[in-house]
């Protein structure tokens, strides 16, 4: 960011990246990750008014597979991502 933005909006360009970090760094994630650990229960505890309650028992091989995957996932698209950094940029 220093290198990219003119010295005068260098405190903006540094506010404006830490927004952008947190938005998409501290909200998707546990999302996605509880909708993972939800997708992998098999037995739900189910109250007398048909409520959805805590999950009993979780099928820990598909809990795995869906927890490494988006933890790959992410990590391909931050590689992708880098790369096109690395190409893209031009020194002023």
């Amino acid at each position: 960011v220093y290198r990219c933005v003119p010295d005068k909006q260098r405190s903006f360009a540094l506010g404006v990246q830490s927004v952008f970090l947190r938005l998409l760094g501290t909200i998707p994630g546990p999302i996605l990750f509880g909708v993972a650990i939800d997708n992998s229960c098999t037995l739900w505890d189910i109250n007398e008014c048909e409520t959805k309650g805590a999950c009993w028992v979780y099928d820990n091989e598909r809990m795995a597979y869906l927890l490494m995957g988006i933890s790959a996932a992410c990590k391909t698209i931050t590689i992708i991502f880098v790369v096109m950094a690395v190409c893209f940029y031009k020194p002023p």
